[in-house]
């Protein structure tokens, strides 16, 4: 059975589905940085469990930076 999302899970799960229409597919981890109020590094380990658990699909052939990741939602 599936941990349910913390908190802060949660807040960049809902930023990427708000966001996703106008970014063309990239995560600019700096405006869940403002949104949650926490750390870069903290936001980058929540998008990966988000990636982990399948709900966010990380693009690996995307030039992705410490601020800027490629993704995709599953269908």
């Amino acid at each position: 059975m599936k941990k349910p999302l913390t908190p802060l899970e949660s807040a960049t799960f809902s930023t990427i589905v708000d966001t996703q229409h106008e970014s063309n597919g990239w995560l600019d981890l700096t405006r869940v940085c403002s949104r949650t109020a926490r750390h870069l590094g903290d936001v980058r380990q929540a998008v990966a469990r988000l990636a982990r658990y399948g709900l966010v699909l990380i693009d690996e052939e995307a030039p992705n930076t410490e601020r800027w990741i490629k993704f995709s939602i599953p269908e």
